[in-house]
């Protein structure tokens, strides 16, 4: 197989001086690939796309998760002055409705909802609609029909534009590749849509959410993501949340080459975070191997790729599934040595021993850049990685950081994810774990330092 290098960078994250319109938009996108044609890259990797749910009470600098968005459909936010001006014909506009009937009828309608009632926490909605009362959804799709067809228009707009980023892609032979989050916000049309599929009580609220309760192996702590928990304990529910997730997955399958499947150990295990009593964390035990097997069987008869995040704690049955049935993990340079423990971590340390069917990383987008990471190990922690990896050390940190970028390059890994601030070694972050809030955030709002035209033609 060739080796296939390629980056990891947002959308929202790139700028063209040619592009003067907003930051992020799939025009800004095409330009995107031709800087990776013209040096020698064959992959894009992406955050998550859709449009994120609203946050009462924050500022207009809050970027909420790209991790809390809908779960399909693409974010309005990406659309250019050239695609809102875009028409389909009858014909064009009924084909796209027909292939997408399982999820865009109730998004838009969702959507028209959220704009009406101001809100898309939909169990302050009215409460019949909230129940989805069958009379109700038919009132609503009448009074809201034109807004309706906006939505639906807005989507037409912004899966043509990504087609054509698809198009120009293949003629160059890179591949997309895509993020599917494992959790789905309560304020999307998914859960609205499914809500027997969701620990949620009579009223739809939650006692419990996801997240990862503090433990000896959590490397960032406690954390409370806050999305709706599956209802895998209600074994009736199962086939049923299969069926969501197939749902996902073939959307996912007309945007993407390759699916990275992020916390892919909640199949096995799960936080069950209390809201606001940490003392009743628990884990739980999710569906297992059984289920996952099932996904990637679908996932493999539709043509999509996978790989899944494999790090963190708890892991021997995800990695035990994933290995007998072929799918590759990944490896993470930053975690080669622990900081914390003071220790070397052989599984990202040994980078000339990386299994060749393996997505390896220099970092990711939750953690420091590779130059950051270096930033924080004393002069003896770095001489120590340096020469257990076989790098020649230098007190120039930058110096360092190519050389270990350069290494995990050429490692036996088949595929090779650079994080864009890890070409240009800068050292600005995109997400903190566990640092959200609602006034002066600094998370999700990475921009490139540099616009597209003047990345590095060299690297």
């Amino acid at each position: 197989m060739k080796k296939i290098i390629g980056t990891a960078v947002p959308l929202s994250a790139l700028w063209s001086d040619k592009n003067k319109e907003k930051h992020g938009n799939l025009d800004t996108a095409i330009l995107f690939l031709d800087w990776l044609h013209a040096t020698g890259q064959t992959a894009w990797q992406f955050l998550p796309l859709h449009e994120t749910q609203l946050v009462p009470g924050s500022k207009k600098d809050h970027v909420p998760s790209p991790y809390k968005g809908y779960g399909v459909g693409l974010d309005p936010s990406h659309l250019s002055l050239s695609l809102k001006r875009k028409k389909p014909s009858k014909q064009e506009m009924s084909s796209f409705i027909a292939k997408q009937k399982k999820w865009l009828p109730n998004h838009a309608l969702f959507c028209a909802l959220r704009d009406h009632f101001g809100t898309d926490d939909w169990t302050q909605w009215d409460s019949d609609i909230r129940r989805r009362d069958k009379k109700a959804i038919t009132a609503w799709t009448n009074k809201l029909k034109k807004q309706i067809h906006a939505h639906i228009l807005k989507q037409w707009q912004l899966h043509y534009g990504f087609q054509r980023l698809r198009d120009k892609a293949r003629k160059y032979n890179i591949q997309l590749i895509g993020d599917l989050s494992f959790y789905i916000p309560l304020q999307s049309s998914l859960v609205w849509q499914f809500q027997n599929l969701f620990q949620l009580s009579e009223n739809k609220k939650m006692k419990k959410v996801s997240g990862l309760p503090n433990g000896p192996k959590s490397h960032f702590g406690r954390q409370v993501w806050g999305h709706p928990l599956y209802n895998w304990k209600n074994t009736s529910c199962q086939d049923d949340i299969l069926d969501l997730w197939k749902l996902r997955l073939y959307y996912t399958s007309q945007l993407f080459d390759v699916v990275r499947f992020d916390h892919a150990k909640g199949f096995f295990s799960y936080g069950s975070m209390h809201t606001t009593e940490p003392k009743f964390d628990t884990v739980e035990k999710g569906p297992g191997a059984e289920m996952l097997k099932k996904i990637i069987i679908y996932s493999h008869d539709i043509g999509l790729k996978l790989f899944a995040e494999d790090s963190g704690d708890r892991l021997k049955d995800l990695r035990n599934t994933l290995r007998l049935s072929n799918i590759p993990g990944i490896r993470i340079l930053r975690f080669a040595y622990n900081e914390k423990k003071k220790k070397l971590s052989k599984r990202y340390a040994d980078i000339s021993d990386y299994p060749p069917n393996t997505f390896a990383q220099t970092t990711a987008h939750d953690t420091e850049t590779l130059l950051g990471y270096l930033n924080l190990l004393s002069t003896d922690e770095k001489k120590l990685l340096s020469k257990h990896c076989k790098i020649q050390f230098d007190v120039d940190n930058t110096i360092l950081a190519v050389r270990f970028r350069d290494t995990l390059v050429h490692s036996p890994a088949q595929t090779i994810i650079i994080p864009i601030q890890d070409w240009l070694m800068t050292t600005n972050r995109i997400n903190i774990p566990g640092t959200e809030k609602m006034v002066g955030d600094t998370n999700w709002q990475y921009r490139v330092s540099a616009s597209i035209e003047n990345l590095p033609r060299t690297l």
